[in-house]
């Protein structure tokens, strides 16, 4: 685990200097100090690395800034929460972010494309959540121009400091971004955003219960065995295997799996498959 950890943590360095598709197994080893041998103990590919990378720190991330907007927080502290857990966790994560700020613009793989869409999309729901709470009496047809506003101002503002190195307050600048979308909430009356726009760039990619399963009994050999996760996975494996549950005892299992920041990426895609089949 340590040496598995060690390649995780070497090469996120190296994506964040050259980017995932100019960094070699061959440099990421050198890096590391280990053979190609033994970094194939851990990884079957170079893309099985990301997609590791990628399921840990966003599903850690969406876990923190759930917690930050969740329904016993005050609903005027609700964006700068959002905010000020956004960018303290890319200052945290700081390679990691200038990774996900670049590539999931760059990126020509399919695969790796949809993958930071999807995670893109659950930021986009929390965020939207955030919106609907916290400015309830804004006209309703001018809330998703409020997410696409949040949404622009976080990066535009967080690559000041990941890609410009600029020192940052992030008290101040939550309270900056706060003021700037309650004005625009207040006094914004042309609407841009369609509901029809938003769901056609909220497509969710088509999942097999087969990825589903490999993820589930991949993670299920990290987490604790006698755990009421381990235990809730096995029954979720189970019932895509051969459906048994009902939908009140799986919506309890995910909520169960929920509570795992190794689980985030497992709940959300089985919740995919559930809707795919209805």
């Amino acid at each position: 685990m340590v040496k598995k950890q060690l390649i995780m943590e070497k090469s996120l360095e190296l994506f964040a200097e050259s980017g995932f598709e100019a960094t070699s197994i061959q440099q990421i080893t050198e890096r590391c100090g280990i053979s190609k041998g033994a970094f194939y103990l851990h990884f079957k590919s170079k893309d099985e690395l990301i997609y590791s990378l990628i399921d840990k720190f966003m599903s850690e991330f969406i876990a923190d800034i759930e917690r930050s907007v969740s329904e016993d927080k005050p609903k005027e502290e609700l964006l700068y929460n959002f905010l000020y857990t956004t960018f303290g966790e890319f200052q945290q994560q700081a390679n990691f972010a200038k990774v996900f700020l670049k590539e999931q613009v760059l990126s020509f793989n399919k695969e790796l494309f949809e993958r930071f869409h999807m995670y893109t999309t659950m930021i986009n729901k929390i965020i939207f959540s955030v919106v609907q709470r916290q400015f309830k009496d804004v006209n309703l047809n001018m809330q998703l121009d409020l997410l696409f506003t949040i949404n622009g101002l976080s990066k535009g503002y967080g690559e000041l400091f990941l890609i410009d190195n600029y020192n940052v307050d992030l008290d101040k600048l939550c309270k900056a971004i706060v003021e700037k979308v309650t004005i625009i909430a207040e006094h914004a009356t042309i609407q841009f955003i369609t509901p029809d726009y938003f769901a056609s760039t909220n497509q969710h990619m088509n999942i097999t219960k087969e990825q589903i399963v490999d993820l589930m009994i991949e993670v299920m050999g990290e987490v604790e065995q006698d755990s009421i996760v381990h235990e809730s996975l096995v029954l979720l494996r189970n019932h895509l295997i051969e459906p048994t549950l009902s939908d009140v005892l799986i919506e309890g299992l995910l909520k169960n799996i929920r509570s795992s920041s190794q689980c985030k990426w497992i709940a959300y895609l089985y919740q995919i498959q559930l809707e795919q089949k209805k």
